[in-house]
């Protein structure tokens, strides 16, 4: 009952309480088990939670706990008993990550949880072993009151069983040899009691005085069993030395490379009344319970039976004690009398004879003093955060140690003065980083102090963050281990909404100075906390380069004048009419191109570079391209592949092909005509060619009226892209047919028969399924149809994709740096891949008796411009977590 009662208790607070102490034995079990080492090598990101590393043997870095020793290995700075002796708990945990997979976040989040819990178990453990230890010298009522106060009235609470400290164990295996030498003498009892002493040395260096007072009383106890007690105890001792010799290099452990001259404390009894009596530190201030131990010493002494052990323990006690006086007494960022916590077990040992002669009013006193400690200890378990210990560990010098006796700083009084800790152990994080940059911004002082923009060069960090579905507290950027920059400031991202139906603010912003870093590589780790005063939790860790200055403007200029040079050429290619001409070969390479005059292109090239037209300068442009287009409609609404039969580009670019349900389609809608009298009647003819299945079949003439023509196998298709361009007029003017060819789109979609014009070209129909999907038919294509084998094409598709995701759901940080990469690429030598591989637009049926692919270097220049000021814009929109990005952040 007290050891479930205690286990219970402990985790009441739902939060764990750790420090840097206790990072290597949070994870090093799961790499025990699933990397069979223990050595922090294959987990040091894990442990060392965004902090730098040690590059070199010996040398501390801001991730303290963690060393590097031979072999290049790296270890914890703390002995590794604790992570040994409780890794068979971690085998569930293990198991279950196994089966679910080792995500980073979640890893974390089980870890966290599993420390808590072995935490919380190894203390309740020696509350159930006092007990019994207790019972050996007093009834069950005071045993059961004694290990109540000893579980709740002392550290082995806000220490030993919220994290993984080294307290927690030696607690245990104190109270467990304790228990073994005040028992009969057996074979096993003298084997387990040396074993169990040594190990108590090798858990926490410093107890190995606790030990040798322990060992001292064991050997006589052992009797003729001493062989038995001392082969035991060597085994562990061995074992940590092989450890410490052949990995660290030194007998003591990396423990020892921690130890420097400022940690020495010149004035020892100060220091031994700082452990006993300061207001932030004191043993007797924190449980004042335990003040009756020396108080009452002659009468603990009195028990006879107990004496031997009573005199080695507590002699082990006040050396201890001592030895601790002359070093920093203030024990770091910790609740209370921390480094008294594995003495508390002999402690309290003590005390049954002192509370069974005590009158009325000295058990009212103890009582009082025990409901002390017990809310104590409630303010540590429920409000302690380490905010106290900031003012305790402020100075240095020879006033260092007055802030310690300063009753203000007592952290169960500072502490009180904020809201309860969260309960944050069960915190469920989601996020990423989805664009790290280098940008540019207008430095505002010197706008303001002289009058004109000068450019400031700022790192930029973009991503988001959710934790238990709801907006962080903070999210810090550290860089190279180091902290950098943070923020609590939180917008909506409209992709994380759609995504995963999360309302809550999520995205976030992290800038500064570029010139707070070199050149190079850099590691950004990502850490938050869902809580004001909750513990940081490692998102996750991203490599960037930053260029040298001059390179990233370059590389800004570079687009800039890429876009500049695109419109460019645009201008320069568009014939006098308005019309771009399109290139035809007789195969899939990009050789010996011939060109012709086609309405398809000129319309879809209005397609894409509208949406931009305004923001390219190409307003003019694509004005003489639509009206170009509004005058190849004729009298019965029909329009032809090549144009009017009367244009003057028939006979020397193309032929009067019989009028199509394709080019009649994207006409109407891209560059409709005042003449709305004659689309009735365009439509009518498109209705007359519509096939028992409900698709549209290409050319609007019987067979034999058919002019120019080279059919293939079906002499006159339901080609799929032309479905879509059918679809997205009959969307605007016909809803009710609309809805019917979508339908029917859908159950055709996977058919052969309907892969006549695109089979090897899909950049097109990638991007009218956007389209079609705005227009309501949300068709889904087979993925193998939306691949080619056409040499240089892959980068075409995934232009088309990353502008699909643009205007989709799939919108997100990480497609604005992929298409700025793919942009870069593209106007690399002054767009020499266009002129290797431009967009296929298409292909003449294959069954044919002549093959031709159809390319545009135009329309390639075209997306580029719609990539390039869509990216810009959806960049914008996200930095301000809003659609009205011009308004919200139109100065930034």
């Amino acid at each position: 009952m007290l050891g479930l009662v205690s286990f219970l208790v402990y985790n009441a607070n739902m939060r764990s309480i750790p420090a840097a102490d206790t990072y290597a034995a949070r994870y090093l079990p799961f790499s025990i088990w699933r990397n069979h080492s223990v050595v922090l090598d294959p987990i040091v990101t894990s442990v060392a939670l965004g902090r730098k590393t040690p590059t070199s043997q010996g040398q501390g870095e801001a991730a303290f706990w963690i060393r590097k020793v031979r072999g290049d290995h790296f270890i914890s700075a703390y002995p590794i008993v604790v992570p040994v002796v409780i890794a068979p708990l971690y085998l569930p945990a293990v198991t279950y990550l196994d089966a679910k997979g080792w995500d980073p976040l979640l890893f974390d989040k089980v870890a966290r949880i599993m420390e808590k819990l072995c935490a919380s178990l190894l203390a309740a453990a020696s509350v159930t072993l006092l007990y019994l230890l207790l019972r050996r010298r007093s009834n069950a009522g005071t045993a059961a009151l004694l290990s109540v106060v000893y579980a709740f009235g002392t550290t082995t609470w806000v220490i030993s069983s919220q994290a993984l400290w080294m307290h927690g164990l030696a607690q245990l295996l104190i109270v467990a040899t304790m228990l073994l030498l005040t028992g009969p003498r057996t074979a096993i009892r003298a084997v387990v009691a040396g074993f169990l002493c040594a190990l108590i040395a090798a858990n926490r260096q410093p107890d190995a005085i606790l030990a040798a007072g322990l060992g001292l009383y064991g050997l006589w106890w052992a009797g003729r069993m001493i062989p038995l007690f001392v082969t035991s105890a060597l085994i562990p001792v061995g074992l940590i030395l092989a450890y410490n010799l052949l990995l660290v290099g030194h007998f003591a452990g990396a423990y020892a490379l921690l130890i420097r001259p400022d940690n020495f404390n010149d004035n020892v009894p100060a220091g031994v009344a700082g452990l006993l009596f300061s207001p932030t530190r004191g043993l007797f201030v924190f449980s004042p319970f335990l003040l009756f131990v020396p108080c009452f010493l002659l009468l603990v002494l009195r028990d006879r039976s107990t004496r031997g052990l009573t005199t080695a323990i507590g002699g082990a006690m006040v050396l201890q004690v001592i030895f601790y006086g002359m070093v920093d007494w203030r024990q770091g960022i910790s609740w209370g009398p921390r480094w008294l916590t594995d003495m508390l077990p002999m402690l309290m040992w003590m005390l049954p004879p002192v509370l069974g002669a005590l009158s009325l009013v000295g058990r009212v006193v103890f009582g009082l003093a025990c409901g002390l400690a017990i809310a104590i200890e409630v303010v540590g378990a429920f409000w302690y955060t380490g905010v106290a210990d900031v003012a305790v560990m402020a100075l240095e010098g020879p006033d260092r140690m007055r802030p310690a006796w300063d009753i203000h700083n007592a952290a169960f009084i500072a502490e009180l003065n904020h809201p309860r800790a969260p309960a944050d152990l069960l915190v469920d994080l989601r996020g990423n980083v989805d664009v790290i940059d280098d940008v540019d911004v207008v430095d505002a002082v010197a706008r303001r102090d002289a009058g004109a923009d000068r450019r400031a060069r700022q790192v930029e960090i973009l991503g988001w963050a959710l934790t238990n579905r709801r907006s962080p507290a903070d999210v810090v950027a550290m860089i190279d281990g180091r902290p950098m920059a943070g923020t609590d400031d939180f917008f909506t991202r409209p992709d994380v909404v759609r995504t995963l139906g999360e309302a809550r603010p999520a995205g976030w912003r992290i800038t500064f100075p570029a010139d707070q870093l070199a050149s190079g590589e850099h590691a950004v780790t990502i850490l938050v906390r869902a809580h004001k005063r909750g513990e940081q939790r490692f998102l996750l860790e991203r490599k960037f380069t930053l260029a040298p200055d001059d390179e990233a403007h370059r590389r800004d200029r570079e687009l800039t004048n890429a876009a500049r040079r695109a419109v460019e050429i645009l201008a320069e290619r568009q014939q006098g009419p308005g019309y771009w001409l399109t290139s035809y070969t007789g195969g899939t390479q990009f050789e010996q191109p011939q060109q012709e005059m086609n309405t398809y292109l000129n319309a879809v090239m209005l397609d894409v570079a509208a949406p931009v037209g305004k923001a390219a300068g190409m307003a003019d442009m694509l004005a003489r391209a639509r009206q170009f287009l509004t005058n190849q409609i004729e009298a019965g609404g029909l329009v032809r592949y090549h144009g009017r039969p009367d244009a003057p580009t028939i006979g020397t670019l193309g032929c009067a092909i019989t009028p199509d349900s394709d080019d009649t389609a994207l006409v109407w809608r891209a560059a409709p005509s005042e003449r709305r009298e004659l689309l009735p009647t365009a439509l009518a003819t498109l209705n007359q060619f519509r096939r028992p299945d409900g698709l549209y079949r290409t050319w609007l003439a019987p067979q034999e009226r058919t002019e120019c023509l080279d059919p293939g196998r079906d002499p006159n298709p339901a080609d799929i892209g032309i479905q879509m361009h059918v679809f997205m007029l009959l969307a605007q003017e016909d809803p009710p047919a609309a809805h019917a060819l979508c339908e029917a789109l859908t159950r055709k979609s996977a058919d052969d028969d309907i892969w006549v014009y695109y089979a090897g070209a899909p950049p097109m129909l990638i991007l009218r399924l956007t389209d079609l999907r705005r227009a309501g038919c949300p068709l889904q294509l087979p993925l193998s149809r939306l691949q080619t084998t056409v040499p240089g094409q892959e980068i075409w598709i995934r232009a088309t994709q990353l502008l699909q995701q643009m205007e989709s759901t799939a919108s997100t940080y990480a497609a604005y740096s992929e298409t700025a990469e793919l942009l870069r690429k593209i106007a690399a030598n002054n767009f020499s891949l266009l002129t290797r591989a431009p967009p296929l637009l298409y292909h003449n049926d294959l069954t044919a008796t002549v093959r031709r692919y159809y390319w545009s270097e135009e329309l390639g220049y075209a997306l580029w411009l719609r990539l390039y000021f869509e990216n810009e814009l959806m960049r914008s929109k996200l930095l301000c977590g809003s659609d009205d990005a011009e308004q919200k952040c139109g100065d930034k």
